[in-house]
Protein backbone atom coordinates (compact mmCIF):
# COMPACT_ATOMS: atom_id res chain seq x y z
CA UNK A 1 0.00 0.00 0.00
CA UNK A 2 1.27 3.37 -0.67
CA UNK A 3 3.03 5.28 2.25
CA UNK A 4 0.70 7.99 1.36
CA UNK A 5 -2.29 6.20 2.26
CA UNK A 6 -1.03 4.67 5.15
CA UNK A 7 -0.13 8.20 6.45
CA UNK A 8 -3.42 9.51 5.88
CA UNK A 9 -5.27 6.50 7.77
CA UNK A 10 -2.97 6.84 10.53
CA UNK A 11 -3.60 10.66 11.09
CA UNK A 12 -7.16 10.35 10.11
CA UNK A 13 -7.24 7.62 13.13
CA UNK A 14 -5.22 9.58 15.84
CA UNK A 15 -7.16 12.87 15.13
CA UNK A 16 -10.61 11.06 15.32
CA UNK A 17 -9.48 10.05 18.65
CA UNK A 18 -7.31 12.46 20.22
CA UNK A 19 -9.68 15.41 19.40
CA UNK A 20 -11.61 14.97 22.03
CA UNK A 21 -12.80 12.13 23.33
CA UNK A 22 -13.66 8.72 21.81
CA UNK A 23 -11.46 6.39 20.47
CA UNK A 24 -8.54 5.74 17.51
CA UNK A 25 -8.57 4.21 14.25
CA UNK A 26 -11.19 5.44 11.67
CA UNK A 27 -10.34 2.97 8.92
CA UNK A 28 -13.13 0.41 8.16
CA UNK A 29 -10.96 -2.69 8.61
CA UNK A 30 -11.97 -5.04 5.96
CA UNK A 31 -13.14 -8.55 7.66
CA UNK A 32 -9.88 -10.13 6.51
CA UNK A 33 -7.82 -8.41 8.62
CA UNK A 34 -10.14 -8.53 11.51
CA UNK A 35 -9.71 -12.54 11.28
CA UNK A 36 -6.57 -12.60 10.64
CA UNK A 37 -4.76 -10.80 13.60
CA UNK A 38 -7.70 -12.21 15.45
CA UNK A 39 -6.24 -15.80 14.85
CA UNK A 40 -3.13 -14.31 16.60
CA UNK A 41 -5.09 -12.25 19.58
CA UNK A 42 -7.98 -14.57 20.04
CA UNK A 43 -10.82 -13.26 17.87
CA UNK A 44 -13.20 -14.34 20.10
CA UNK A 45 -17.51 -15.24 19.04
CA UNK A 46 -18.69 -12.98 16.53
CA UNK A 47 -20.20 -10.36 18.57
CA UNK A 48 -24.31 -10.20 18.72
CA UNK A 49 -25.76 -7.31 18.29
CA UNK A 50 -29.22 -6.58 20.39
CA UNK A 51 -32.12 -4.84 18.25
CA UNK A 52 -34.70 -4.13 18.53
CA UNK A 53 -37.77 -0.97 17.56
CA UNK A 54 -38.31 2.44 18.84
CA UNK A 55 -39.81 5.47 17.99
CA UNK A 56 -38.16 8.28 15.78
CA UNK A 57 -37.49 11.08 17.96
CA UNK A 58 -37.72 14.37 15.43
CA UNK A 59 -36.08 17.28 16.96
CA UNK A 60 -36.74 21.07 16.62
CA UNK A 61 -34.13 21.30 13.98
CA UNK A 62 -35.25 18.14 12.11
CA UNK A 63 -32.58 15.61 12.79
CA UNK A 64 -34.24 12.23 13.31
CA UNK A 65 -32.95 10.46 16.27
CA UNK A 66 -33.09 6.87 16.11
CA UNK A 67 -34.07 5.05 19.11
CA UNK A 68 -34.37 1.36 20.25
CA UNK A 69 -36.39 0.16 23.84
CA UNK A 70 -35.79 -2.99 25.01
CA UNK A 71 -39.12 -3.68 27.17
CA UNK A 72 -38.78 -6.11 30.64
CA UNK A 73 -40.27 -8.77 30.89
CA UNK A 74 -43.02 -8.34 33.65
CA UNK A 75 -44.73 -11.85 34.13
CA UNK A 76 -41.38 -13.93 33.69
CA UNK A 77 -42.47 -17.30 33.36
CA UNK A 78 -40.53 -20.72 31.74
CA UNK A 79 -41.94 -22.08 28.19
CA UNK A 80 -44.26 -24.24 29.46
CA UNK A 81 -45.94 -21.36 31.59
CA UNK A 82 -45.01 -22.25 34.61
CA UNK A 83 -43.75 -19.09 37.21
CA UNK A 84 -40.00 -18.57 37.06
CA UNK A 85 -37.99 -19.20 40.20
CA UNK A 86 -35.17 -16.61 38.96
CA UNK A 87 -34.13 -14.25 42.05
CA UNK A 88 -33.94 -11.11 39.90
CA UNK A 89 -37.33 -11.64 38.46
CA UNK A 90 -39.87 -9.37 40.94
CA UNK A 91 -39.31 -5.48 40.35
CA UNK A 92 -42.22 -3.22 41.02
CA UNK A 93 -44.28 -1.88 38.33
CA UNK A 94 -42.09 1.68 38.41
CA UNK A 95 -38.96 0.69 38.22
CA UNK A 96 -37.01 3.41 36.21
CA UNK A 97 -36.41 2.77 33.13
CA UNK A 98 -32.34 2.19 31.68
CA UNK A 99 -31.20 5.03 29.32
CA UNK A 100 -28.07 4.62 27.78
CA UNK A 101 -26.03 7.29 26.04
CA UNK A 102 -23.18 6.73 23.56
CA UNK A 103 -20.03 8.88 22.88
CA UNK A 104 -18.55 10.38 20.21
CA UNK A 105 -18.03 8.63 16.95
CA UNK A 106 -20.18 5.59 18.26
CA UNK A 107 -23.38 4.35 18.04
CA UNK A 108 -25.68 2.69 20.68
CA UNK A 109 -24.02 -0.29 19.53
CA UNK A 110 -20.93 0.08 21.93
CA UNK A 111 -23.58 -0.78 25.05
CA UNK A 112 -23.93 -4.78 23.65
CA UNK A 113 -22.92 -6.04 26.47
CA UNK A 114 -24.64 -3.92 29.03
CA UNK A 115 -27.94 -4.37 27.57
CA UNK A 116 -27.56 -8.02 27.28
CA UNK A 117 -26.67 -8.08 30.63
CA UNK A 118 -30.31 -6.26 31.69
CA UNK A 119 -32.07 -7.78 28.67
CA UNK A 120 -35.80 -8.48 30.15
CA UNK A 121 -34.87 -7.90 33.64
CA UNK A 122 -35.18 -3.66 33.13
CA UNK A 123 -36.70 -1.53 30.45
CA UNK A 124 -33.51 -0.29 28.26
CA UNK A 125 -33.94 3.14 26.28
CA UNK A 126 -31.09 3.59 23.69
CA UNK A 127 -30.74 6.03 21.07
CA UNK A 128 -27.80 7.03 18.12
CA UNK A 129 -26.65 10.76 19.34
CA UNK A 130 -27.76 13.34 16.55
CA UNK A 131 -24.97 12.58 13.27
CA UNK A 132 -23.97 8.81 14.90
CA UNK A 133 -25.40 5.36 14.20
CA UNK A 134 -28.69 5.72 12.08
CA UNK A 135 -29.54 9.42 13.23
CA UNK A 136 -30.06 12.05 11.40
CA UNK A 137 -27.33 14.69 10.16
CA UNK A 138 -27.19 17.83 11.63
CA UNK A 139 -25.81 20.94 10.82
CA UNK A 140 -22.32 21.97 12.69
CA UNK A 141 -23.99 24.76 14.74
CA UNK A 142 -25.91 21.80 16.39
CA UNK A 143 -23.20 19.59 17.27
CA UNK A 144 -22.58 21.13 20.75
CA UNK A 145 -22.87 19.16 24.52
CA UNK A 146 -25.56 21.66 25.49
CA UNK A 147 -27.74 20.95 21.78
CA UNK A 148 -26.75 17.11 22.77
CA UNK A 149 -28.68 17.61 26.53
CA UNK A 150 -31.48 19.30 24.73
CA UNK A 151 -31.75 15.86 22.77
CA UNK A 152 -31.66 13.57 25.82
CA UNK A 153 -34.28 15.74 27.11
CA UNK A 154 -36.81 15.13 24.23
CA UNK A 155 -35.98 11.71 24.54
CA UNK A 156 -37.00 11.31 27.85
CA UNK A 157 -40.30 13.34 27.33
CA UNK A 158 -41.17 11.57 24.12
CA UNK A 159 -39.94 7.63 25.14
CA UNK A 160 -40.02 7.38 28.81
CA UNK A 161 -42.49 9.53 29.94
CA UNK A 162 -42.43 11.26 33.08
CA UNK A 163 -41.58 7.55 34.58
CA UNK A 164 -38.20 7.05 36.78
CA UNK A 165 -35.15 6.58 34.69
CA UNK A 166 -31.51 5.75 35.41
CA UNK A 167 -29.52 7.71 32.81
CA UNK A 168 -26.04 5.87 31.96
CA UNK A 169 -23.52 7.98 29.98
CA UNK A 170 -19.94 7.20 28.69
CA UNK A 171 -17.54 9.33 27.47
CA UNK A 172 -19.43 12.56 25.57
CA UNK A 173 -22.64 10.83 26.66
CA UNK A 174 -21.59 11.53 30.08
CA UNK A 175 -21.16 14.51 29.02
CA UNK A 176 -24.47 15.28 27.55
CA UNK A 177 -26.03 13.98 31.21
CA UNK A 178 -23.61 16.56 32.86
CA UNK A 179 -24.98 19.32 30.49
CA UNK A 180 -28.85 17.96 30.99
CA UNK A 181 -28.28 18.32 34.53
CA UNK A 182 -27.34 22.08 34.28
CA UNK A 183 -29.98 22.79 31.95
CA UNK A 184 -32.70 20.93 33.81
CA UNK A 185 -31.96 20.46 37.19
CA UNK A 186 -35.77 19.99 38.10
CA UNK A 187 -35.13 16.76 36.78
CA UNK A 188 -32.47 15.41 39.31
CA UNK A 189 -34.23 13.72 41.96
CA UNK A 190 -38.18 13.79 40.89
CA UNK A 191 -37.31 11.89 37.48
CA UNK A 192 -33.75 10.95 37.13
CA UNK A 193 -33.25 8.78 39.65
CA UNK A 194 -29.29 8.01 39.52
CA UNK A 195 -26.67 8.63 37.37
CA UNK A 196 -23.53 6.66 36.04
CA UNK A 197 -20.96 8.22 34.78
CA UNK A 198 -18.48 6.04 32.37
CA UNK A 199 -14.74 7.35 31.55
CA UNK A 200 -15.64 10.80 30.77
CA UNK A 201 -14.49 14.44 31.52
CA UNK A 202 -15.88 17.46 33.38
CA UNK A 203 -13.67 19.78 31.36
CA UNK A 204 -10.15 21.08 30.66
CA UNK A 205 -9.84 18.74 27.44
CA UNK A 206 -8.10 21.68 25.32
CA UNK A 207 -5.01 21.38 28.00
CA UNK A 208 -4.86 17.90 26.73
CA UNK A 209 -2.97 15.73 24.42
CA UNK A 210 -2.67 11.99 23.87
CA UNK A 211 0.54 12.54 22.06
CA UNK A 212 3.21 13.57 24.50
CA UNK A 213 5.29 14.90 22.13
CA UNK A 214 2.70 18.22 21.74
CA UNK A 215 1.06 20.11 24.60
CA UNK A 216 -2.72 20.26 24.75
CA UNK A 217 -3.06 23.62 23.78
CA UNK A 218 -0.90 23.44 20.69
CA UNK A 219 -2.51 20.05 19.92
CA UNK A 220 -6.13 21.86 20.23
CA UNK A 221 -4.99 24.77 18.03
CA UNK A 222 -3.74 22.10 15.31
CA UNK A 223 -6.16 19.88 14.99
CA UNK A 224 -9.18 21.68 13.57
CA UNK A 225 -7.06 22.96 10.57
CA UNK A 226 -5.57 19.28 10.37
CA UNK A 227 -9.37 18.26 10.03
CA UNK A 228 -10.19 21.06 7.60
CA UNK A 229 -7.30 20.03 5.42
CA UNK A 230 -8.20 15.92 4.95
CA UNK A 231 -11.44 17.34 4.36
CA UNK A 232 -10.54 18.94 1.08
CA UNK A 233 -9.32 15.40 0.14
CA UNK A 234 -12.39 13.13 1.04
CA UNK A 235 -11.61 10.33 -1.58
CA UNK A 236 -8.21 9.64 -0.74
CA UNK A 237 -9.76 9.74 3.32
CA UNK A 238 -12.47 7.50 2.26
CA UNK A 239 -9.74 5.17 0.40
CA UNK A 240 -7.67 5.38 3.62
CA UNK A 241 -10.43 4.16 5.70
CA UNK A 242 -11.54 1.39 3.77
CA UNK A 243 -8.46 0.23 3.23
CA UNK A 244 -8.08 -2.48 5.63
CA UNK A 245 -4.41 -1.77 7.33
CA UNK A 246 -3.22 -3.80 9.64
CA UNK A 247 -1.48 -0.55 11.46
CA UNK A 248 -5.31 0.76 11.91
CA UNK A 249 -6.17 -2.52 13.52
CA UNK A 250 -3.36 -1.99 15.87
CA UNK A 251 -3.82 1.88 16.45
CA UNK A 252 -7.59 1.40 17.55
CA UNK A 253 -6.83 -1.57 19.55
CA UNK A 254 -3.97 0.36 21.46
CA UNK A 255 -6.05 3.28 21.73
CA UNK A 256 -9.35 2.16 22.82
CA UNK A 257 -8.38 -0.64 25.08
CA UNK A 258 -6.09 -1.23 27.87
CA UNK A 259 -5.35 -4.83 27.12
CA UNK A 260 -5.37 -7.62 24.87
CA UNK A 261 -8.94 -8.01 23.67
CA UNK A 262 -10.71 -10.39 21.29
CA UNK A 263 -9.99 -9.10 17.46
CA UNK A 264 -13.87 -8.56 17.43
CA UNK A 265 -14.25 -5.81 19.95
CA UNK A 266 -12.00 -4.17 17.69
CA UNK A 267 -13.83 -4.98 14.53
CA UNK A 268 -17.05 -3.77 16.17
CA UNK A 269 -14.95 -0.55 16.99
CA UNK A 270 -13.54 0.44 13.77
CA UNK A 271 -16.84 -0.58 12.02
CA UNK A 272 -18.68 2.49 14.07
CA UNK A 273 -16.18 4.51 13.89
CA UNK A 274 -16.43 4.07 10.12
CA UNK A 275 -19.85 5.01 9.96
CA UNK A 276 -18.85 8.30 11.44
CA UNK A 277 -17.55 10.64 8.80
CA UNK A 278 -14.84 13.16 9.39
CA UNK A 279 -17.08 15.67 8.24
CA UNK A 280 -18.67 14.58 12.18
CA UNK A 281 -15.38 14.61 13.74
CA UNK A 282 -14.98 18.00 12.85
CA UNK A 283 -17.89 19.29 13.38
CA UNK A 284 -17.93 18.22 17.17
CA UNK A 285 -14.47 18.46 17.54
CA UNK A 286 -14.66 22.19 19.13
CA UNK A 287 -17.45 21.40 21.55
CA UNK A 288 -14.91 19.48 23.72
CA UNK A 289 -12.88 22.36 24.06
CA UNK A 290 -15.45 24.27 25.46
CA UNK A 291 -16.56 21.93 27.28
CA UNK A 292 -17.37 23.55 31.28
CA UNK A 293 -19.58 21.29 33.18
CA UNK A 294 -18.55 21.22 36.60
CA UNK A 295 -21.27 23.44 37.91
CA UNK A 296 -23.19 20.04 36.88
CA UNK A 297 -21.63 18.54 40.06
CA UNK A 298 -24.13 19.99 42.50
CA UNK A 299 -27.10 19.38 40.63
CA UNK A 300 -25.51 15.26 40.29
CA UNK A 301 -25.05 15.29 43.33
CA UNK A 302 -28.51 15.29 44.66
CA UNK A 303 -28.81 11.45 43.34
CA UNK A 304 -26.86 8.44 43.82
CA UNK A 305 -24.14 8.51 41.41
CA UNK A 306 -21.48 5.74 40.24
CA UNK A 307 -18.41 6.73 38.46
CA UNK A 308 -16.15 4.23 36.64
CA UNK A 309 -13.33 4.40 34.74
CA UNK A 310 -10.29 2.83 33.27
CA UNK A 311 -6.94 3.67 34.46
CA UNK A 312 -4.82 3.08 30.74
CA UNK A 313 -8.03 5.65 29.41
CA UNK A 314 -5.22 7.52 27.29
CA UNK A 315 -8.13 9.91 25.57
CA UNK A 316 -10.06 11.39 28.79
CA UNK A 317 -7.62 10.03 31.20
CA UNK A 318 -8.02 9.00 34.66
CA UNK A 319 -6.84 12.39 36.31
CA UNK A 320 -10.09 13.87 34.98
CA UNK A 321 -12.47 10.83 36.34
CA UNK A 322 -10.81 11.48 39.51
CA UNK A 323 -11.37 15.26 39.42
CA UNK A 324 -15.10 13.99 39.08
CA UNK A 325 -14.89 11.70 42.08
CA UNK A 326 -13.79 14.66 44.11
CA UNK A 327 -16.91 17.17 42.64
CA UNK A 328 -18.98 13.68 43.97
CA UNK A 329 -17.51 12.03 47.02
CA UNK A 330 -20.32 9.98 47.84
CA UNK A 331 -20.41 8.21 44.38
CA UNK A 332 -19.49 4.48 43.67
CA UNK A 333 -16.30 4.76 42.38
CA UNK A 334 -14.28 2.30 40.22
CA UNK A 335 -10.71 2.60 38.75
CA UNK A 336 -10.36 -0.08 36.49
CA UNK A 337 -6.74 -1.39 35.98
CA UNK A 338 -5.60 -2.14 32.51
CA UNK A 339 -8.35 -0.62 31.15
CA UNK A 340 -8.79 1.89 28.36
CA UNK A 341 -11.06 4.42 26.94
CA UNK A 342 -14.00 2.09 25.90
CA UNK A 343 -14.10 -0.01 29.41
CA UNK A 344 -17.61 -1.02 28.62
CA UNK A 345 -16.61 -3.36 26.48
CA UNK A 346 -13.34 -4.75 27.63
CA UNK A 347 -14.32 -4.94 31.23
CA UNK A 348 -17.98 -5.23 30.42
CA UNK A 349 -18.59 -7.18 33.90
CA UNK A 350 -17.09 -4.35 35.50
CA UNK A 351 -19.05 -1.62 34.20
CA UNK A 352 -22.36 -3.37 34.51
CA UNK A 353 -21.76 -4.37 37.63
CA UNK A 354 -21.83 -0.74 38.91
CA UNK A 355 -25.28 0.00 37.02
CA UNK A 356 -26.21 -3.24 38.41
CA UNK A 357 -25.30 -2.08 42.35
CA UNK A 358 -26.62 2.01 41.18
CA UNK A 359 -29.67 0.61 40.39
CA UNK A 360 -30.21 -1.40 43.49
CA UNK A 361 -30.03 1.17 45.64
CA UNK A 362 -32.77 2.81 44.48
CA UNK A 363 -35.34 0.45 43.65
CA UNK A 364 -37.78 -0.37 46.16
CA UNK A 365 -38.13 -3.45 47.56
CA UNK A 366 -34.33 -4.58 47.37
CA UNK A 367 -33.76 -5.33 43.91
CA UNK A 368 -31.88 -8.85 44.50
CA UNK A 369 -29.84 -9.38 41.01
CA UNK A 370 -28.57 -12.84 40.99
CA UNK A 371 -25.38 -11.67 38.29
CA UNK A 372 -27.07 -10.63 35.25
CA UNK A 373 -27.92 -11.82 32.24
CA UNK A 374 -25.86 -14.01 29.51
CA UNK A 375 -23.59 -12.12 27.86
CA UNK A 376 -22.57 -12.07 24.01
Amino acid sequence: MPVRRAGTGLVVGVLALAAGGVVAGLELEQRVVGRRLGRAAGAGPKLDVPRSSGPTVRTPDGVALHTEVDERVDDPRAADGTPSDRADAPLPPDAPTLVLVHGWGLSLDCWLFQRAHFRGRVRQVLYDQRSHGRSGRSAAAGCRVPQLAEDLRQVLAEVTGDGPVVLVGHSMGGMTIMHLALSYPELFGPQVKAVALFSTSAGSLADFSPLRVVPGRVFSRVVPLLLTGLNRVPELVRRSRQAGTDLGHVVTRRMAFGSDVPASYVELTTEMLGETSLEVVADFYPAFSELDAYEAFAVLARVPCAVVSGVDDVITPIEHTDTIIGLLPDAASTRVERCGHLGLMEHHAVFSSAVEELYAKIVRPPYAARGGRVEP
